[in-house]
């Protein structure tokens, strides 16, 4: 269903000053704008809204008959109204006799903009600014904004509260469950306490991936500690390996030497290879003791026989052949010995390997670690050593030719797996220390159990999360725009909404050349205090200017909530006059973009105008300028259809609808008909009269008007015309009279300019006329 059009002003005045009767219509629009030219009635009528106004503050309105009724009303009554449609916005009833005055006011706040608000508000007080503002302001439209966006802040609140609490309560338990009975961790360990839901949102901002070890793993780990025996069997460190009882170098160079084959019998070589201890220890007795017998047999020995043989043996042992044969069987001897501790070598690495392998499953930080067996270099080490047997062998059986040692270093295969021994040694140490500190390798799993529960439980648990990152973000943004409202919302102080609007007003006007020093309730120029004072250092403009910014302020002044700024009605009586005309375009500009919310904000932003919550207030405005009444039209500060003219119509005021522009000719021409027609001239007459004239010889006679005499000149002798030049150019030009014209004069000089307009312009009086 669609709101039916507002029906349009209506302003009604009995005998109100100059105005004996009107009766007129404005426009449907929230905004009028009226020019009525200097002594039409415009002040009276605006006193009129004042003392509505005043009606409206409780203030003494005794004085408004004797102020507004015209000296020429029959019965010294007057009245006035301000309507919309049927409703009577305001009315007064005036009786001078006994200064009867019934003022009644309707859901409407009147403030009005006059010579009398300036007078009384900043002239009387030197531009002080009255700071004895105590009114408060009820906040009543942003109580429910600010309670509806509170309340789903509180929402928003309670449901992340609850998710939060239920993730919290899962975490919890979990935490419980998990590293206190699984994991058996003692809840005063420091990485234990620091587990919370808090600290899982803030290390975790993305969804984590799986962690590289299992929490399930790690409990599998702590498990492993808790089986490590009572008396674990250690696994020995091996004895270390060393070929230094060979001289590798030596070794070939007894394979090198060549040495000549004894004298002695084969048969008795053979003999002493064949049981080379045997013969080598009986030959020793028989030297080392000087015996006669054999030492074995009894025998004697000293026969040339016996003797004999035995001084072969004893020749043989004394030869180079059998030296050289001893060398060769003393290394062999040294070979057997290192194949022999190769032997033991196995036995005890394969025993180390053994137990090492038993033992590190216990211990989860060696699990990985491997000791090795040394089963290829103890087989590399082997081979070569039979090579160099081979070696000997060869060479025992061919002393006379040069042999080479085998290309297998034996010295290498021993270096290697003495490396393996010494790794194996290094390794078993470890895990005997690490199984002796089992405790710290348990806490240090633990406190890894903590880091992995937790980002397991993310993982698990990312939907929940999400969805309470997502109400943690409905929360904020509920809580912003709580602030933005608490921020946007006026004080309720109207003190402190007057002084921000105040500011506000001063700033677009002035920038920074005029401050309103909030706090102690001044105006500055810049930071500094005026020391003249603000009456002595203002111009006349800037006067105009302060007090229109004023004005808008004190619209808080006015309403005691929120919702009585949408009563408010400002009535504009000339906002700019003839001393602030290089501040019309900003009073202009500011009166087109003043807008007003619901909660007070004024502002002079167009674009935050919409027309719901923040709308341009109720204004009437009423001014005699036609620069400003232009300007305004021109520049939509007041719709075309809502722009009117007041004019005299006899003992009638009439209020019409102007089309066009307001032309200061067509004013002075008007005002100059209605003087020749019996109106009452007044000081604007004479200049009135010269300009209508000078405009006819300009447009109409351009050859002969020069200037104003020549034109007149050319009247008088061309055209029989007789104007009182004289009197118009006093009149135009301020000069001081003892006596001023009379009004006959006057009206003589009106009939005589417009007999001119009727020669030249014919047109232009008939458009007065109709």
């Amino acid at each position: 269903m669609s709101t039916p059009p507002n029906p349009a002003f209506a302003i009604k005045a009995t005998y109100l000053g100059p105005i004996f009767s009107i009766d007129g219509e404005l426009s449907k629009n929230a905004q009028n704008l009226v020019f009525a030219r200097n002594g039409t009635g415009k002040s009276f009528l605006s006193r009129a809204f004042r003392y509505l106004d005043w009606q409206g503050q409780d203030k003494d309105v005794s004085e408004a008959a004797f102020t507004l009724v015209s000296d020429e009303s029959p019965d010294a009554k007057g009245s006035f109204s301000f309507s919309r449609g049927t409703n009577v916005l305001g009315a007064l009833q005036l009786e001078k006799p006994g200064d009867k005055v019934t003022a009644n006011v309707a859901d409407t706040i009147f403030h009005v903009f006059s010579e009398d608000f300036v007078h009384e508000e900043l002239r009387d007080r030197q531009y002080e600014i009255d700071g004895e503002i105590e009114n408060q302001i009820a906040v009543d439209s942003a109580n429910i904004e600010l309670k509806d966006t509170q309340e789903a802040l509180q929402k928003a609140r309670e449901a992340e509260q609850q998710a939060g609490s239920a993730l919290r309560t899962k975490h919890d338990t979990a935490k419980i469950q998990d590293l206190v009975d699984k994991a058996g961790i003692n809840k005063n360990l420091s990485e234990y306490k620091r587990l919370n839901l808090e600290s899982l949102l803030e290390r975790f901002p993305d969804k984590p991936d799986a962690p590289k070890q299992s929490f399930a793993g790690i409990l599998s780990d702590l498990d492993s500690l808790r089986a490590i025996p009572a008396e674990p069997v250690y696994p020995g460190t091996v004895d270390a390996v060393g070929s230094d009882d060979i001289d590798l170098d030596a070794l070939e160079a007894s394979l090198q030497k060549v040495t000549s084959p004894s004298s002695v019998s084969d048969e008795i070589k053979k003999k002493i290879d064949a049981h080379h201890s045997f013969y080598e220890t009986g030959i020793q007795l028989v030297q080392e003791e000087h015996r006669t017998t054999c030492p074995f047999c009894e025998q004697g020995i000293t026969a040339p026989d016996p003797k004999a043989i035995i001084d072969a043996y004893v020749s043989y042992f004394a030869d180079e052949e059998e030296k050289h044969k001893r060398e060769l069987r003393d290394y062999s001897r040294k070979l057997k010995q290192n194949e022999a501790r190769l032997k033991d070598i196995e036995t005890q690495l394969t025993r180390q390997k053994l137990r090492f392998d038993d033992l590190k499953h216990h211990v989860p930080s060696k699990k990985d670690v491997e000791v090795a067996d040394g089963e290829t270099a103890l087989k590399d080490a082997r081979t070569a050593i039979s090579a160099l047997k081979t070696s000997l062998e060869q060479k025992t059986q061919a002393l006379a030719s040069a042999h080479s040692l085998s290309t297998d270093n034996l010295a290498v295969h021993i270096a290697a797996l003495k490396g393996i021994i010494e790794d194996n040694n290094t390794k078993v140490a470890e895990l005997t220390k690490a199984v002796e500190k089992a405790d710290d390798e348990r806490k240090a799993l633990q406190r890894k159990a903590c880091t992995v529960f937790e980002q397991e439980f993310a993982l698990n648990s990312w939907s929940d999360i999400e969805a309470l990152r997502n109400l943690n973000k409905a929360t904020q943004a509920k809580q912003k725009e709580l602030s933005e409202l608490e921020k946007a919302a006026p004080s309720t102080n109207a003190k402190e909404r007057v002084a921000e609007t105040f500011a506000l007003l001063l700033k677009e006007f002035f920038a920074d050349k005029y401050v309103f020093d909030r706090e102690n309730f001044i105006l500055k120029r810049g930071d500094k205090e005026m020391e003249r004072g603000p009456h002595r250092t203002l111009s006349d403009g800037e006067k105009t200017a302060i007090a229109f910014c004023y004005f808008v302020a004190c619209i808080h002044r006015k309403v005691a909530s929120d919702s009585d700024y949408r009563k408010l009605f400002l009535v504009f009586d000339d906002p700019v006059t003839s001393m602030s005309y290089d501040f019309v375009f900003s009073i202009a500009q500011t009166l087109k973009n003043l807008s007003i919310s619901d909660q007070g904000e004024v502002s002079i932003n167009p674009a935050k105008i919409d027309g719901n919550k923040n709308k341009r207030p109720n204004l009437l405005v009423l001014t005699h300028s036609s620069y400003f009444f232009n300007i305004s039209r021109t520049n939509s500060v007041i719709k075309k259809d809502a722009t009117f003219s007041i004019y005299k119509d006899g003992i009638t005021h009439k209020l019409i609808h102007l089309h066009s522009y307001v032309a200061p000719f067509e004013q002075q021409l008007e005002h100059v008909y209605q003087v020749a027609n019996g109106d009452n001239p007044d000081h604007s007459t004479g200049n009135a009269i010269r300009q209508v004239l000078e405009a006819v010889g300009r447009f109409c006679r351009p050859d002969k008007s020069h200037d104003l005499q020549n034109f007149i000149s050319f009247l008088a002798g061309d055209e029989g015309f007789k104007i009182k030049s004289v009197l118009i150019n006093s009149l135009s030009h301020g000069t001081y009279y003892d006596e001023t014209p009379s009004p006959e004069d006057l009206k003589l000089a009106c009939e005589e300019a417009i007999a001119v307009v009727e020669h030249f312009a014919i047109g232009q009086i008939n458009l007065i006329k109709t």
